[in-house]
């Protein structure tokens, strides 16, 4: 090493002061001085291997113009790989050939050669080449590590730690960014934040880990990884939380603040032991949404003044229902930011608390140190509060206080699960209210749901079809609906059609005539009728006007509605008998397993089209199209295709850039693609696979080797 060392201050590489301070760098590194001049930025590593080989008078092995050879691999195991910095390519000559960025390290040499049982020769590599196959090779499959290749290079994760005075944002990179787990959790947690995710499930299975997302209330697969990385990358999501990384028998919450470039995320983090693993579920709060107001949650008007004379009452229970993820806690926290002054004193039990608000005094249920809504609303009460927020009444102790409280001077704020306002009365009945304490206390109870709303970049007004009209008809035509929007999906949307969640609200005021039949335990028929002439309003009917201004969709009212059982969608199945082509029973086969793979064809050609398709579909494969890039991008992310063939020469959005859009995208970033085109240069070549193409064909092409590509490729899937 001292000969490399001196090699590159003679060539004026580095200066001794460098050597001497990558030497005091050096104590507890447990790295070469070499490799601490790269990492220190005083000598590039392409200088750094030109110069060791000529000490060493070896050449320089570009190990991805090599053939690795999965038996050389087997032969040395991960730790001893990674602790020498090593990688075993090939066999030749009944030797192991080793990849190292110090050929000279003898005793490392000795030490490989004796748990293989064979001689080793060693090979002159870029200490950044090694670790990037060793990371593919032992640690990553070919789609993750393709994945974290091309999309993790900026990704910065920093953890918030607080101390009494301050926060301090730590640096996870020495930790060890180059890390793959750290890459892919970086990666999976950034990406998910970038998509306006409100969770993150990791879902170990029998041989895969699914991860999937929560956007606008709806899960959506993301992307599949290998079981064998699901331990550590649980490990890593603990660290991160503050979890016991040795526990895996038992539920674990956590939570921690994160700063992803320059955008604070909190992160709460659930762990369940399950059949394969630990299921993890990453609940993601960016401390820009704990600002709700009142105004931009959904309420109309009418409905907005209802609430606001409600909330500013001096004592009194107001009551959120719904099912869990309809929006209840976001509603509390706009009703107490609008409320919160100097001259009130607020404070709140919740299990969790979501978001921390300025202002109010908030209690984290738990039940370890008997910190329960029962027993922190009794300590609550004894504080002096104006206002108290109760998270949820799950028990008759808890609801006895809570109701007893609202009737000495308090204002309280819950919430219970049910379907809407009038039943919320029964359900406090269930629990063991009296009539009377139930009439005297509610002041207010609010039903909401959550519906998606139409992107706005691609909104656009249509006819319903059809089908639409039987399964809507009578709806649309009872509520005088005369205008219908919906979206078809664009790069701002994800090509979802949605973007973003507003609520509808069934709001219920309890006036003397409501309270005095709430007393008597009147049945629900008598009530309904008395609240309708009060102006109540139903979550159908909150829908319908949500559908007249455009903001969302009749489907997306009946997936949170009930509506009447005249718009129950009646769908008529009219299945077509698929003609068998002839053939040997091998090729019969053969189709009936191709039927589960579906391929698009991004071509500007129709003729193109037209051949492939036919092709592709004597062969079994269901076969979608595309015009464009633009379109095929959009397709791409629609449709979930399980591979894409892409013309280069398109307009409006051509195939290297159609390429690189796909693979920016983690949900569809490991769909393969094979170029085809009639550019056949080696310069046009190499821009396609520099964009992501796992494969390149030239026009005209041989269908035999594009089918063999093809089925090649879908291996992977």
């Amino acid at each position: 090493m001292s000969k490399l060392l001196d090699a590159l201050t003679e060539r004026n590489l580095v200066t001794y002061e460098q050597i001497k301070d990558a030497r005091i760098k050096q104590v507890g590194a447990k790295k070469s001085i070499s490799e601490l001049l790269v990492d220190m930025d005083f000598v590039q590593e392409e200088d750094l291997a030109r110069v060791a080989s000529d000490v060493f008078g070896l050449p320089v092995c570009n190990l991805s113009q090599e053939e690795i050879d999965p038996e050389a691999i087997k032969k040395l195991p991960f730790e001893k790989v990674k602790r020498y910095g090593v990688f075993p390519f090939r066999i030749e000559d009944g030797q192991l050939l080793l990849a190292m960025c110090d050929p000279q390290d003898f005793v490392a040499l000795e030490d490989i050669s004796a748990i293989c049982g064979m001689g080793t020769r060693p090979v002159l590599a870029k200490k950044s080449d090694i670790e990037s196959h060793i990371e593919k090779h032992y640690l990553l499959d070919d789609l993750t590590y393709d994945l974290i290749k091309n999309m993790t290079e900026d990704i910065k994760i920093e953890v918030v730690q607080k101390d009494s005075e301050k926060e301090i944002f730590q640096d996870e990179y020495f930790i060890g960014q180059k890390s793959p787990i750290v890459r892919l959790c970086n990666l999976i947690v950034s990406d998910a934040v970038k998509a306006r995710a409100s969770d993150i499930h990791i879902e170990p299975y029998e041989k895969i880990v699914e991860v999937r997302y929560r956007v606008d209330g709806y899960l959506k697969n993301i992307m599949k990884i290998p079981k064998r990385l699901h331990p550590p990358l649980a490990v890593r999501i603990k660290i991160l939380t503050d979890l016991d990384i040795a526990e895996t028998r038992k539920p674990q919450d956590g939570r921690s603040s994160i700063l992803i470039e320059g955008r604070k995320v909190d992160l709460r983090v659930s762990t369940i032991p399950t059949f394969h693993g630990e299921k993890i579920v990453i609940r993601l709060l960016d401390q820009k949404k704990s600002r709700v107001e009142l105004d931009s949650i959904g309420f109309e008007s009418q409905n907005l003044e209802i609430f606001k004379e409600a909330i500013n009452r001096p004592q009194g229970i107001i009551l959120i229902t719904g099912p869990t993820g309809s929006g209840k806690t976001s509603t509390l926290y706009a009703a107490l930011n609008n409320i919160k002054n100097e001259t009130k004193n607020i404070v709140t039990i919740e299990d969790p608390v979501e978001y921390l608000i300025q202002g109010v005094n908030q209690i984290q249920v738990n039940p370890v140190k008997n910190v329960t809504f029962s027993t922190g609303l009794k300590s609550i009460l004894r504080q002096d509060p104006n206002v108290i927020l109760v998270g949820e009444i799950r028990d008759k102790e808890t609801a006895d206080i809570a109701f007893r409280a609202s009737l000495t001077g308090h204002l309280v704020f819950s919430t219970l699960h049910t379907n809407n306002a009038l039943s919320t009365v029964v359900r406090l009945y269930d629990i063991g209210l009296e009539p009377y304490l139930v009439g005297s206390s509610v002041i207010l109870i609010v039903a909401q749901r959550l519906v998606r709303l139409i992107c706005k970049n691609c909104k656009k007004e249509y006819e319903p079809g059809e089908k639409e009209n039987e399964r809507f008809g009578a709806f649309i035509k009872r509520h005088d609906i005369k205008k219908l929007y919906r979206a078809e999906g664009c790069e701002h949307c994800n090509y979802m059609g949605f973007s973003g969640q507003t609520a509808i609200f069934e709001i219920m005021q309890i006036d003397a005539k409501v309270k005095n039949l709430i007393s008597q335990k009147a049945s629900q028929a008598d009530l309904w009728e008395v609240v309708r002439q009060n102006g109540l309003q139903t979550l159908a009917e909150a829908g319908v006007q949500k559908i007249i201004d455009g903001l969302t969709t009749i489907e997306e009212i009946e997936r949170v509605c009930q509506l009447s059982s005249e718009q129950t969608l009646t769908e008529a199945s009219n299945q077509k008998k698929a003609s068998k082509v002839p053939g040997s029973i091998s090729r019969e086969l053969h189709k009936q397993v191709n039927k589960k793979f579906r391929i698009l064809i991004v071509d500007d050609e129709p003729d193109i089209r037209e051949v492939l398709k036919m092709r592709l579909t004597v062969e079994g494969y269901t076969v979608l199209e595309a015009e464009d890039g633009s379109e095929g991008v959009k397709r791409t992310c629609q449709e979930k295709p399980d591979l894409v063939i892409m013309d280069i020469m398109m307009p409006v959005m051509n195939g290297i850039e159609a390429t690189k859009k796909i693979r920016d995208n983690l949900e569809i970033a490991a769909t393969p693609v094979v170029m085809l085109t009639a550019k056949a240069t080696k310069e046009d070549e190499l821009q396609g696979l520099d964009a992501g193409a796992d494969d390149y064909l030239s026009k005209p092409f041989d269908e035999d080797k594009l089918l063999a590509r093809i089925r090649m490729l879908l291996r992977r899937r």
